[in-house]
């Protein structure tokens, strides 16, 4: 079988059979792709550790009928200080299983992997957990072609007013109250908030470390991109749900 090599970041692994994993996994050359790991289960197996949920390593793997097999593996980052802390796994999970629903297979995005790279790093480092998630995924829906419009009406391109506005899901963004009826689907939102949010959608991850947003900006960006993203991809991310277990203390 032709083989091939791939740089790539663990998205979900799911037992198969008694000793072997099929994963998905998204990689700087090749795209999404799934790959079947034989005997990864095994407490001895040399792929056990390159299985994990949210490494990044260098793979081999051979081109299959059904699915490809990974058949060598070289840990790179393992991510322990995500793994050691709940949260931080929650928001990993957010950000994995986002990428993981919005890009189709085998489409190649290096930026979109650098992006998902670097966001795993920043959780290891001991960045804020949200304002990462934040980021990631308003850039990751930018890539995807789905940036939220926060500059200008998304109906009739005025700007929105400086003090509260309205974020409009299946307009795509934020909405005036002079060109028509508002949306039933609006949600308000504060000017600081629209800031935030801009200043998310470019932010360097150097910049994310210093980066400080009060309590309810936090809440207000987190329900735009909630409905903004539920409207896109006509379902609720499961994660989402842990996440939100975890802020009400379940």
């Amino acid at each position: 079988m032709p083989t091939y090599r791939a740089n790539a970041i663990v998205l979900r692994r799911t037992n198969f059979g008694e000793t072997d994993r099929i994963l998905t996994v998204y990689s700087r050359e090749h795209g999404k792709l799934s790959a079947i790991a034989k005997g990864s289960r095994r407490p001895v197996s040399r792929l056990a550790a390159a299985t994990e949920l949210f490494t990044y390593g260098k793979y081999l793997l051979a081109t299959g009928r059904n699915l490809d097999v990974l058949t060598q593996s070289e840990t790179r980052e393992s991510f322990p200080g995500i793994r050691g802390d709940m949260h931080r796994i929650a928001y990993a999970s957010y950000m994995v299983e986002l990428l993981n629903v919005i890009v189709e297979d085998r489409d190649p995005n290096p930026e979109l992997f650098n992006t998902l790279l670097s966001s795993l790093y920043l959780l290891e480092g001991g960045v804020d957990p949200e304002i990462v998630t934040r980021a990631f995924e308003l850039q990751v829906m930018a890539m995807s072609g789905y940036r939220p419009n926060l500059e200008s009406c998304a109906r009739c391109g005025s700007p929105p007013p400086k003090d509260r506005a309205g974020f409009s899901p299946s307009y795509g963004g934020v909405m005036c109250e002079t060109c028509g009826s508002i949306p039933d689907d609006t949600i308000a939102v504060s000017g600081e908030t629209l800031n935030a949010m801009a200043a998310l959608l470019v932010a360097e991850p150097t910049q994310l470390r210093d980066m400080r947003l009060t309590d309810e900006i936090r809440a207000e960006i987190a329900n735009v991109m909630r409905w903004h993203i539920r409207y896109r991809l006509e379902s609720e991310l499961k994660s989402a749900e842990f996440i939100q277990a975890l802020k009400a203390g379940l």
